[in-house]
């Protein structure tokens, strides 16, 4: 990660003979004048903008704003500006549809969109928006246990990248734990939350009335019920992460992808919505405050289109370690503005299990860098051990590493 990117020659040895052709192609090699400082400003603009998503999104709902009606607005916008980009810049590269592609599309669309936004937003609405913002950074470890299940991870315990991804998943699960069953003393803000105030008031918080009696006991209140929902979104983004792989083979066209996704995201869950109407007052299809237009506003423009191609973006110039480095940098972001804007409450328990999901997040990133670069290492070798025009950015020859990694 120096402060300028490498800058490759791809000009032909002059020991090749005429016409031979150069083993990797030209377009394959990272732009000479590219600088990685560009990607590192770009990384902080986008945890900034995820940041903004906590606090606008939390604002909406608190002003009455349904999470039905937050979710159908900003999957709707999103979709009318990137399906237009999509059809023009991918109108060579999509293949036809069918139904094997449709299913998958709607698949991600029922992970990424219906779960995870869902999800997401019933657990941000029941804790905090630090507490939601601590709990991004387990998306890449259940995304590594769900790919090791699947046996699409490697898992070596005789190697210390094998070592140090399975021991960052338990550092990672006890740091969420920790969150769950501890609370604390209140470090910052005037610690006066009400556990159970409003339970039943708000979207999903009919399911407390199905909790066992035994578990009331043990003191699961709105609480650990919104911890448990955003534990639920991180799966449920995992699973989409998982699933976009496969999916992007049949349908190699990303825009087009994700813009399929908005949509038929946006039809699941005014679906989800008008079922859940009666139960749940499903808000009518007007916004009526300035916070809840800004919110719509604020998760369509900057987090699904702006913060999506701008991370798209630097994955394709950084790779897509280097972005998934700074996803800590938002829950520091969102502790700030929280605390500042929101007055919200700063406990112990969020301080002791956000450091250890940090500090297992890391391992698993660790872990996985090692194996890629011992990959790479092992491809180069394979490719021409001798000449250092081949030497490359061998991770674009990693299906791999070209899977988004994050972000919601």
């Amino acid at each position: 990660m120096g402060s300028e990117a490498e800058t490759y020659n791809t000009a032909e040895p002059t020991e090749w003979k005429e016409g031979s052709q150069p083993l990797i192609p030209s377009s394959m090699v990272p732009p000479k004048t590219h600088s990685i400082r560009v990607v590192h400003v770009a990384l902080v603009i986008v945890q900034l903008g995820y940041a903004g998503l906590q606090m606008f999104s939390r604002v909406a709902l608190d002003a009455g704003l349904n999470q039905f009606l937050l979710s159908m607005y900003r999957n709707m916008i999103a979709f009318s500006i990137l399906g237009p980009i999509a059809y023009y810049f991918e109108r060579g590269v999509r293949p036809a549809m069918n139904f094997k592609i449709l299913g998958g599309l709607n698949l991600l669309a029922l992970t990424g969109v219906v779960g995870s936004q869902q999800l997401f937003l019933a657990g941000l609405q029941l804790t905090s928006p630090l507490m939601a913002a601590v709990s991004q950074n387990m998306i890449p470890v259940f995304t590594f246990l769900l790919a090791a299940t699947l046996g699409f991870e490697e898992v070596n315990l005789r190697r210390r990248e094998g070592i140090a991804k399975v021991v960052g998943t338990a550092v990672c699960i006890g740091g969420a734990v920790t969150m769950s069953v501890y609370k604390g003393i209140a470090l910052f803000g005037a610690g006066s939350d009400a556990p159970d105030a409003g339970l039943t008031m708000q979207p999903f918080g009919h399911l407390g009335d199905f909790l066992h009696h035994d578990i009331v006991q043990f003191s699961v209140n709105k609480y650990h019920l919104g911890i448990f929902f955003l534990i639920m979104n991180c799966v449920s983004w995992a699973v989409y992460l998982t699933c976009q792989a496969p999916v992007m083979r049949m349908y190699p066209a990303l825009l087009s992808v994700t813009a399929a996704t908005y949509f038929f995201g946006f039809i699941q869950v005014g679906i989800l919505g008008v079922i859940s109407a009666g139960k749940l007052h499903f808000a009518e299809f007007r916004l009526t405050s300035t916070a809840q237009i800004v919110g719509v506003l604020y998760a369509a423009l900057i987090a699904s289109t702006l913060n999506l191609l701008l991370q798209s973006w630097c994955v394709q110039k950084g790779g897509p370690f280097i972005v998934s480095l700074y996803v800590p940098l938002q829950m520091l972001m969102v502790a700030v503005l929280s605390v500042l804007l929101l007055k919200d409450t700063l406990y112990m328990g969020i301080v002791l299990g956000g450091l250890l999901t940090v500090a297992g997040f890391y391992l698993v990133v660790w872990g996985q860098g090692l194996e890629r670069r011992r990959k790479r290492t092992i491809l180069a070798q394979i490719l021409e051990p001798h000449q250092d025009v081949y030497k490359v950015d061998i991770r674009r020859l990693s299906q791999d590493l070209k899977e988004p990694l994050l972000q919601n």
